[in-house]
């Protein structure tokens, strides 16, 4: 673990990389599987979710784009869940993979990428894994318009 605690790379067009200690929650895993570091979907195409299988680059899958931190939230999230404050600490993150939906991380979360210089910090974040987000890496509710389907809690 870094000395920021929970770190996630929204990695140009592939993964979200998880670069610090989770537990991702799932179906058939409701305590969580517990990964030093992940790849996580956010295609929506890996036959493997919510781990990434490298379904992105089979479908040249696209998401680069600055974060738009002011739309952070979800319909799922209260506004003073999104931003966390710069001194509060951050931990291990536990992921809940949802059914046919997001992956919301419990906890303080640092993102970087998607071209922002340097990081946000959020406070349990819904991070798309459907692919079709206007607002990538975070959720917009486009799974239920998609039909998207996906294991999960």
């Amino acid at each position: 673990m870094t000395a920021n605690g929970c770190i996630v790379h929204c990695g140009g067009d592939g993964p979200l990389l998880v670069r610090s200690p989770l537990r991702v929650r799932t179906a058939g895993a409701e305590d969580g599987i517990a990964k030093p570091k992940a790849a996580l979907c956010r295609c929506g195409k890996s036959a493997n979710k919510p781990f990434c299988d490298g379904a992105h680059r089979d479908i040249e899958f696209r998401a680069a784009g600055p974060i738009d931190t002011s739309r952070a939230t979800s319909e799922s999230e209260s506004e003073s869940e999104a931003a966390a404050p710069s001194g509060e600490e951050a931990g291990e993150a536990v992921v809940t993979a949802h059914a046919n939906g997001p992956l919301h991380f419990d906890g303080v979360v640092e993102i970087s990428g998607e071209g922002h210089e340097g990081s946000a910090r959020f406070r349990q974040p819904w991070l798309c894994r459907c692919g079709a987000s206007s607002n990538k890496p975070f959720c917009d509710g486009s799974h239920k318009e998609i039909g998207f389907e996906a294991e999960g809690l």
